[in-house]
C-alpha cells in the first residue's frame, strides 16, 4: 500500500509508489519499489532518475539535481540545453564548473554517475555493489582504471545478483502483504496490512488492532485496496493506526540518513 509525503524539491505530493514527483519529476527518495531494480548503469537523464529513485537515494540531501539547471552553490547536476547536455559543479562560491557540455547523452549521464558513486563510496555507501579488497590504483580523474576493468568484467554477475536478492524480497513482500485492502464481515469494516488486521464499526470511527480476522477463509470477504465512503465508517488511512505505521515506516534507517554535503570538496573543479 502506498503513502504520501511531500517532495524535498518542489513541495508537491508524491505517493511512495511514484518513482519521481509529479510536480517537477525529481526523484522520490522514499520510493518503494514493487518490482526488483531494473537499472544498473544508466545512459539516459531518466534511467539515472530511476536508478536513484530505486535505491531510495535522497537527491536533494546529496546536492544531485539530475534533469535540472539548479544555480545555487554546492551542486552537481546534468540538464538538457538545445540539443547539448550539461554536466556541471557549483563550487562553494558559486562559481560553476562545466565538466561536460556536448550532443552524448550517454557520455554525459556516465560522468555525473561516477561522480555520483564516488561521493557514495567515500562516504562508505555501494549502491553498485561493494568492491573486491586492493582493486588497484586511482587514475587522475579519481576513477579506478583496473577496478573499473575488472567491475566490467563483473557487471553480468553483480546483475545476476542483485536481480536475485530483489526477487527474494519481492516474493517476500508479496506474501507478506498479500491482499492489503478492506474486507466487510457482518456490520465491521477490516482493514489488512503486512501481517496485522485492524477493524472499526459503522457506529465507530476510531481503528482497532485484532489478533486475526474472525473466519478463516478471508479471501472470500475482500471489499477492495480502495476506501469508499458508502461504508458509513472512516478511512483507514485517516485513522490513528496507519499514522503509526507510517512512523514505523519513517524512522527505519537507511544508508543515506548520516549523509553530510560538507564531506564533499566544493572548492575543487569536479
Amino acid at each position: 500500500m502506498s503513502s504520501t509525503g511531500k517532495c524535498e524539491y518542489c513541495g508537491g505530493t508524491v505517493r511512495s509508489d511514484e518513482k519521481y514527483c509529479p510536480s517537477c519529476g525529481a526523484a522520490n527518495p522514499n520510493y518503494v519499489a514493487d518490482t526488483p531494480r531494473t537499472i544498473f548503469l544508466p545512459r539516459t537523464i531518466e534511467e539515472l532518475k530511476e536508478y536513484c529513485a530505486e535505491r531510495g537515494m535522497p537527491l536533494l540531501r546529496m546536492r544531485f539535481f539530475i534533469g535540472d539547471d539548479y544555480r545555487e552553490p554546492k551542486a552537481f547536476g546534468i540538464y538538457k540545453d538545445g540539443d547539448d547536455y550539461v554536466v556541471y559543479k557549483n563550487k562553494a562560491n558559486g562559481q560553476r564548473a562545466v565538466r561536460y557540455r556536448g550532443p552524448d547523452e550517454a557520455h554525459a549521464v556516465d560522468e555525473i554517475f561516477t561522480k555520483l558513486l564516488e561521493e557514495c563510496h567515500n562516504r562508505g555507501i555501494y549502491p553498485d555493489g561493494k568492491p573486491e579488497a586492493g582493486s588497484g590504483a586511482r587514475d587522475g580523474n579519481g576513477g579506478n582504471r583496473r577496478g573499473s576493468k575488472r567491475a566490467s568484467r563483473l557487471l553480468p554477475l553483480f546483475i545476476a545478483l542483485w536481480v536475485a536478492v530483489a526477487a527474494v524480497a519481492t516474493i517476500g513482500s508479496f506474501v507478506t502483504h498479500r491482499k492489503d485492502g478492506y474486507y466487510h464481515y457482518n456490520n465491521y469494516v477490516y482493514y489488512h496490512y503486512g501481517n496485522d488486521w485492524y477493524y472499526t464499526s459503522d457506529y465507530d470511527a476510531n481503528w482497532y488492532a485484532v489478533d486475526e480476522f474472525p473466519y478463516e477463509n478471508y479471501d472470500d470477504y475482500y471489499a477492495g485496496e480502495d476506501y469508499d465512503s458508502d461504508w458509513g465508517v472512516g478511512d483507514f488511512k485517516d485513522s490513528a493506526a496507519w499514522e503509526e505505521i507510517q512512523e514505523s515506516h519513517s524512522s527505519s534507517s537507511s544508508d543515506y540518513d548520516s549523509w553530510d554535503s560538507s564531506d564533499t570538496d566544493w572548492d575543487s573543479d569536479w
